[in-house]
């Protein structure tokens, strides 16, 4: 369990480690994963890349090299332990790649059992641009009609662009951007942590095929790591380093054409990786053993039936 809210980050040798136990844990969800993983490639990439506009990018180092959250100064809400008479409702969203998420995490929440996963996505969608479409309005809903235990948010490839407030639109890279930004996300956390969610899980970008991206989206994840560290009961989960090479390098084994969004291998990397997390805070001790099948039980006769 976790002490108020923090980043998830792995030494080389600490990661690897956890890459085993979560392939153990999983290895029978597997399998189901693989064919919602080809129906999410199928729906979602005939489409293209989506669009980025913005303007100067700001500098920041790799995720894996930030330094230790802070604690918090109130405990995070109360979780319990998910079961079959106390499931955890999971709401799972965002752009294309929190679609792409959704697509792969859902068979895994539906088979580990304890869960009820409710997906959706916005392709091209964003914090930035509330005109196209508004992600405050779509957090007020989903509290009010989902009424999440806990909520799986992945977006911002699209949000290297202006952002409008109060009336006017601040250029990207400026630092009323980044403040307008801090406010918006830190406004979704707390719309879902307000409505009732004990736990809102914040998956940052990865790294990028093309280097001018790469700025601009640590820029982005750091902007999500501090608004998830300020509120106990949120969580950024840094997936960065599950798409570099030994050497920090773009690895595109896992990527799409685009440089972008992910193969079907890239999307189960991620959903294991989420699920890792989720499964640390509502299933701490492990997948629940199967019920014994009627066979497997020694078969005892009634008082008076006949053999």
């Amino acid at each position: 369990m976790y002490e108020g809210s923090h980043t998830r980050r792995h030494t080389r040798a600490d990661r690897a480690r956890r890459r085993r136990a979560a392939r153990r844990r999983l290895a029978l969800l597997i399998v189901v994963v693989v064919a919602a993983a080809a129906v999410a490639v199928a729906l979602l990439h005939g489409r293209g890349a989506e669009r980025t506009r913005g303007g100067v990018p700001a500098a920041r180092a790799t995720a894996t090299g930030s330094p230790a959250p802070s604690p918090t100064a109130s405990p995070p809400p109360k979780v319990w332990v998910a079961s079959t008479s106390r499931p955890v409702r999971v709401w799972v969203g965002g752009d294309s790649m929190g679609g792409e998420l959704g697509f792969s995490l859902k068979p895994l929440l539906a088979a580990a059992g304890p869960f009820k996963p409710v997906t959706f996505y916005k392709e091209s969608s964003g914090i930035c641009r509330y005109d196209f479409f508004d992600w405050q309005k779509q957090m007020e809903t989903v509290s009010r009609t989902v009424k999440p235990d806990a909520a799986v948010l992945m977006m911002g490839t699209n949000d290297t662009q202006s952002v409008a407030k109060d009336g006017e639109w601040i250029p990207y890279g400026q630092m009323a951007w980044k403040r307008a930004y801090e406010e918006r996300v830190g406004d979704i956390i707390d719309t879902l942590l307000d409505g009732g969610a004990r736990r809102v899980y914040w998956v940052g970008m990865p790294i990028m095929g093309e280097g001018w991206r790469n700025s601009r989206m640590r820029l982005i994840n750091r902007v999500f790591r501090k608004q998830a560290e300020k509120r106990p009961g949120a969580e950024f989960i840094d997936i960065w380093d599950l798409y570099t090479t030994t050497d920090g390098a773009f690895d595109p084994s896992l990527r799409l054409n685009d440089q972008v969004h992910f193969t079907v291998a890239g999307q189960e990397t991620l959903a294991e990786r989420v699920m890792e997390a989720i499964m640390d805070d509502w299933l701490p001790s492990g997948l629940p053993a199967p019920a014994a099948s009627p066979s497997a039980s020694p078969s005892v006769a009634a008082p008076g039936a006949q053999g």
